[in-house]
């Protein structure tokens, strides 16, 4: 049977202090370096996945900022589909993203939710800050992980996939244009040397 890339879940608990007790179950896909942490406490229900930014951007580019993240609290890597992981809910708001943040401003970064018009848009007060809680405490597990360097070379990897698949694709789109323009070009040579033949005769 092929391996699936997913590592089986650990549990651990945090205290978000006047929000109560955090309890995370984790799952790692280890071949898209993405992390899927199901959360539970009070007035906190669902799915969070981190993966490293480098799952997003362009290997061929310079990268934007080591150590970014991505926070998807709506939408998961395939490999978790079978189990069934639902969006995160704070105070029956359910977020949505990715939203992309550097280690170092997690504290402060801005959680949203889709607003009605379908467009993100940023979380009343009061749920914003208990939603920045959770969102922190977790940034701060994922910082603590021992496999960080592996799962960003999994998204690097990842993201090389996907865009040799775009890029490949344009390349043989480009070239039928570059054949169709190099064709035009000549047939324009040929009649601007026709109409200099006719012109010197």
């Amino acid at each position: 049977m092929p391996d699936s890339g997913l590592r089986e879940h650990r549990t651990t608990t945090r205290d978000l202090g006047p929000y109560g007790r955090l309890d995370i179950a984790e799952r790692t896909d280890a071949r898209s370096g993405s992390v899927l942490y199901r959360l539970h406490a009070p007035h906190v229900r669902g799915c969070v996945m981190l993966s490293p930014a480098t799952s997003a951007d362009d290997p061929t580019m310079p990268t934007r900022a080591p150590g970014e993240l991505l926070i998807h609290p709506d939408q998961f890597a395939p490999a978790f589909a079978p189990h069934d992981p639902r969006p995160l809910s704070v105070n029956n708001v359910v977020l949505t993203g990715p939203v992309r943040v550097t280690i170092e401003e997690a504290a402060d970064f801005r959680p949203l939710r889709r607003g009605k018009t379908g467009r993100p848009e940023w979380l009343p007060p009061r749920t914003h800050r208990h939603a920045l809680a959770v969102l922190s405490t977790l940034v701060e597990t994922w910082r603590k992980r021992q496999d960080l360097e592996e799962l960003t070379t999994a998204a690097r990897r990842q993201a090389a996939q996907v865009y040799l698949t775009t890029y490949t694709a344009q390349l043989s789109a480009r070239r039928e244009t570059a054949i169709r323009a190099l064709g035009a070009v000549a047939d324009t040579e040929r009649r601007v040397t026709a109409l200099h033949a006719l012109l010197t005769a």
